[in-house]
């Protein structure tokens, strides 16, 4: 089974409106952003989205800051 075009926009809609209301707060916080920013970038990439292509081979991993020596 397969999801219609407005389907994907709905929920590309959904994810977008639970990243901008989330707070992180702590470590788990911090993953499930990670986890819906990416779904977001499958979401747009299923659009079918140019900037989408664009954005995901620039996506940042999470990681550890770097320190300066």
């Amino acid at each position: 089974m397969s999801l219609s075009k407005r389907s994907v926009e709905m929920l590309l809609d959904l994810v977008e409106i639970k990243i901008s209301y989330m707070d992180v707060a702590d470590r788990e916080d911090a993953r499930d952003l990670v986890v819906l920013e990416r779904a977001r970038e499958e979401l747009r990439a299923i659009t079918g989205s140019a900037r989408a292509l664009v954005q995901e081979a620039f996506v940042r991993r999470v990681g550890r800051p770097r320190v300066a020596a």
